[in-house]
């Protein structure tokens, strides 16, 4: 984990710019999922679970839901702090891309391990039937969205890889700054030369 600078600015500067959209997109999918439950309910349950689940299923899900957003969000709020408190309230952001990391690649076998608020293959297959007031798509239609599909999914990924990469490495060069401030004030100390033994 060499190097304190990602791309045009500090590693620092750059976990805080993605706390930031990361605290933001979170909000957001926090107050869009809350909305859809109190205004519009079936329409929430069409669009984020399956016909088949039972209500308590449907609870349960939401509620994990927006525990996951809150813990993802508080995790970005410590972020802002770690330049002052030190790499330790970075580390909550760490495990959270980590978390979330697993959940996308854990997607890719089962869709029941999406993330909240992110919008899955069935999602979007049904809005963009909508968009084009079709109730179905061709072979060659379905072909190209999936292609689509695929190739942002795997992009949405690979950034948070890079996000991951780029915590990671503002949590070792804080963890390093803070050592060294530790080892400069603990320097400050008198020594004093004893005599040698013929001079005693």
């Amino acid at each position: 984990m060499s190097g304190t600078r990602i791309l045009c600015c500090h590693v620092t500067t750059a976990t805080l710019s993605f706390a930031v959209l990361y605290l933001i997109g979170n909000v957001l999918k926090l107050v869009n999922i809350i909305l859809m439950v109190s205004l519009d309910k079936e329409a929430f349950s069409v669009t984020y679970h399956e016909a088949k689940a039972t209500r308590g299923q449907r609870v349960f899900d939401i509620s994990t839901n927006i525990l996951m957003l809150v813990l993802m969000s508080i995790s970005a709020v410590l972020v802002l702090f770690s330049k002052r408190k030190g790499p330790m309230f970075v580390l909550p952001f760490v495990l959270m891309m980590f978390v979330e990391l697993s959940l996308s690649f854990l997607y890719l076998f089962d869709g029941a391990w999406g993330l909240p608020g992110t919008p899955n293959y069935r999602d979007m297959l049904q809005f963009v039937k909508s968009v084009r007031r079709v109730d179905s798509l061709n072979e060659e239609e379905i072909g190209h969205f999936t292609m689509s599909y695929s190739v942002l999914y795997m992009l949405f990924v690979l950034l948070k890889v890079y996000v991951l990469h780029v915590s990671m490495r503002c949590f070792y060069f804080l963890k390093a700054e803070s050592m060294a401030a530790v080892s400069v004030d603990t320097g400050n100390t008198v020594t004093v030369k004893l005599p040698s033994y013929d001079e005693a």
